[in-house]
């Protein structure tokens, strides 16, 4: 990996505390929201056929809802209103979406409208010059799109992807649809989806290349220059709509995720009203993916809503259904992180909304209504900061590892650094040389570090850019390795080798410590050379290279522990990270006490209700086939909490009980000892 590539990821961490954009939030967000799927084929006859204006509105009513996306343009192209600039649906013979819109303000709930961008089948066929293409000219597709020669056959899922940048003439037409949208209707705001994170070489971005003096050769400045087009189509779209309706939200589906995407590092997101985290963790990215994300955008001062399904897997399926009883424990995991609430839905073609679905959400928003108040609206508070590499596998790993650890954190920056007390840096190599100084400096503050293998590097990559003790020498030399615990944090774990299946980083000490040494194999597994089923033995006696090095109040690991532990869960590596952060004793904002590791807690601040709210939660998702179920939710009881903040705890109360709670203090820290509860409990910690 060059010296360039490494930078990459800490340009988008050295912004991350920008101000927030002039993209603010007009109005509350809604907390209890449904998104509408309605792409429908051209081959479904009587499209909104039993379309009730009493039946919608008592689906949305039993679904306890207060906004709705409703669609103005799907995926096979077609609209879903008299429209002069696109395509009104061939088997549609009335307005659904003015229809749909009427019944929803009659009853106090808003309805931004959808808009597909990047996948429009019908579309992509009539104007194949709207199309993304490989530098080879050949369009784009998401998904599986060749057509057999029998074209009866059974089709796959599959998309031709289209161009919205803002030099190409697609972008033309969405402008000109949008104004018409406009025009005609009382907008709540919009939902434009799918924008595409590749590079384009259609014949207009071929021009705006050629013109910004692009190397088309240069796959990573031509995948920048095509970023920036479609941010500033994003900024006309918002220009446009903000002329019609100042108060309109608008919601770009693209750059929300945190990862090292070229549309998360140009902050695309910086153009949403709100930050919508789409996400199905029944399928994708599971139950661990929402804190993170929430995390981030919160931090950036962003209104966050979290989007998960009422599918039992995923989108496009009609008839499967998640239970209530899941859908309310994600309901309830939403709030815990300060987020609203959707779940996405999809509309018959008929146009009749499905009333078993908004039965199941009624339950899940029920309980949202009864502990919505103590969720929405706050910020994470914690001392343990999590430093993000853009690595998903790094920083999903060392994030898994702290939930199930119930140490609650919050993601550090180069701005929040002196109101940590402790920070992690995972495994992948993302620092720049500004950032390694204030990290360097900060530790001299008294901040205590810790960091996995390359995290330490800078910019480089041939160097340690963080002083932790030891200098580093040269990659492993071995397909695998083994840790040697020594004291003092031998005495919770192994005291003979256990292995990693990804080898440490070889270095030499400084002026550290080794509290663990690497234990290296006789040889690397190859058709030669092997041993047994597996991996190789353990020579008998230690390499002279450490694992473990703490430095003052720096603990650094020779070993990408988190990638590990995301790719394999070994408990081994977890108790190790446990170990080192409790050795350097931070001190820590929320402790939780009985609570198992499939539970979760998140401290919340609301500082305009002088309040904390400490969430917790228990509903272990269980793997049955390709799918994360959650259905066992058993009270749980014997639960203590710890909670250390500046201010002066006065009251304490369980919610949704309301039940007032005895509580005792000592030394700045408040312990409660938290009632039985099923699911989701709140502590509301009252401050003056």
């Amino acid at each position: 990996m060059n010296s360039r590539a490494l930078a990459l990821p800490c340009f988008a961490l050295t912004l991350m505390c920008a101000s927030v954009s002039s993209a603010a939030n007009p109005v509350p967000l809604p907390t209890r929201q449904v998104h509408l799927d309605f792409h429908t084929s051209e081959h479904i006859p009587d499209i909104g056929k039993r379309f009730s204006k009493a039946q919608f509105q008592a689906a949305l009513q039993a679904g306890h809802v207060n906004q709705i996306n409703l669609f103005g343009k799907g995926h096979h192209s077609w609209s879903y209103y008299p429209t002069e600039v696109g395509t009104m649906h061939p088997n549609l013979d009335f307005d659904l979406l003015g229809a749909q819109i009427e019944a929803c303000h009659e009853i106090g709930v808003r309805c931004p409208i959808y808009y597909t961008i990047g996948w429009s089948a019908t579309d992509a066929e009539k104007h194949p010059e709207w199309c993304s293409r490989h530098a080879d000219g050949t369009i784009k597709v998401n998904g599986t799109f060749d057509e057999p020669a029998d074209s009866l056959a059974p089709k796959p899922w599959g998309w031709k992807k289209l161009c919205a940048a803002a030099s190409g003439p697609y972008h033309a037409h969405i402008m000109a649809q949008i104004a018409e949208i406009c025009e005609r209707y009382a907008v709540d705001g919009f939902f434009f989806d799918i924008y595409n994170d590749t590079a384009c070489y259609c014949d207009a971005c071929r021009d705006r290349l050629a013109t910004e003096g692009v190397d088309l050769s240069d796959e990573e400045a031509v995948l920048r220059s095509h970023t920036l087009s479609i941010k500033r189509h994003m900024q006309e779209l918002r220009d446009l709509i903000a002329q019609h309706h100042p108060d309109a939200t608008v919601f770009f589906n693209s750059a929300t995720h945190v990862g090292n995407s070229m549309q998360f590092r140009e902050r695309l997101f910086d153009l949403n009203t709100q930050q919508e985290l789409e996400d199905l963790p029944t399928v994708w990215g599971g139950y661990d993916k929402l804190p993170i994300e929430a995390k981030f955008h919160l931090g950036e001062g962003s209104p966050v809503l979290a989007m998960s399904g009422k599918f039992h897997k995923m989108w496009g399926e009609f008839g499967g259904f998640k239970h209530a009883d899941a859908m309310t424990y994600e309901a309830a995991a939403m709030i815990s992180h300060g987020a609203a609430c959707n779940f996405g839905d999809q509309l018959h073609p008929s146009g009749e909304m499905d009333i078993a679905t908004y039965r199941n959400i009624g339950r899940a928003y029920a309980y949202v209504e009864q502990i919505e108040d103590y969720g929405v609206g706050g910020v994470p508070y914690a001392q343990l900061g999590l430093w993000l590499t853009l690595e998903d596998a790094a920083d999903q790993g060392v994030a898994t590892m702290l939930l199930e650890m119930h140490y609650d954190f919050v993601i550090a920056n180069l701005h929040n650094l002196d109101q940590l007390s402790a920070l992690v840096i995972p495994s992948a190599p993302c620092l720049s040389a500004t950032a390694a100084e204030a990290i360097n400096a900060w530790v001299d503050r008294g901040g205590k570090l810790l960091v996995f293998a390359s995290g330490a590097m800078g910019p480089a990559g041939d160097e340690f850019a963080l002083a932790v003790g030891s200098t580093y020498l040269e990659p492993a030399g071995f397909d695998i390795d083994y840790t040697v615990m020594k004291a003092p944090l031998s005495r919770e774990l192994v005291s003979t080798p256990f292995l990693n299946t990804t080898p440490g980083l070889r270095t030499q000490l400084t002026d550290g410590e080794a509290l663990a040494m690497i234990r290296e194999p006789y040889f690397s597994r190859t058709y030669l050379t092997y041993s047994s089923h597996l991996n190789t033995p353990y020579q008998l006696e230690d390499s002279v290279y450490p694992a473990v090095v703490r430095r003052g109040n720096v603990i650094f690991f020779a070993h990408p522990f988190d990638r590990m532990y995301y790719h394999h869960g070994m408990r081994l590596h977890r108790d190790l990270l446990q170990g080192a952060i409790d050795l350097l004793d931070p001190p820590h904002s929320l402790r939780v006490a009985g609570l198992p590791s499939a539970g979760r807690v998140s401290l919340l601040k609301q500082a305009d209700d002088q309040r904390y709210v400490a969430h917790l939660l228990y509903g272990p998702p269980l793997q049955r086939g390709d799918v994360k179920v959650i259905e066992d939710l058993p009270p749980l009881a014997d639960v203590r909490i710890d909670v250390r903040v500046p201010e002066t705890v006065t009251a304490v109360k369980a919610i949704p009980s309301g039940e007032s709670l005895a509580f005792s203090q000592s030394g700045g820290t408040t312990t409660v000892q938290v009632p039985t509860f099923r699911m989701h409990t709140g502590i509301v910690l009252s401050y003056r």
